[in-house]
């Protein structure tokens, strides 16, 4: 189960929130102003995220499962 409140490095997630058009595997994610994760300012951030895999769900959306690195 997803910690709602709180996650820690080593969390593995899947979710279709990302705001960005195209995502390869080891692509680093960091939440922006608007609570999407995006590339923008990941190099830099104190929460980043690392791409594992890149998906489409069932319905046709595209989602990712990240890993939290930092």
């Amino acid at each position: 189960t997803p910690r709602v409140f709180k996650t820690n490095p080593g969390d593995i997630m899947t979710l279709n929130g990302v705001n960005e058009a195209s995502l390869e595997k080891g692509d680093k994610l960091t939440p922006g102003a608007d609570g999407f994760l995006a590339k923008e300012g990941a190099d830099s951030a104190d929460m980043v995220w690392q791409v594992a895999k890149v998906y489409t769900l069932g319905d046709g959306q595209p989602a990712v499962k990240v890993q939290r690195i930092k």
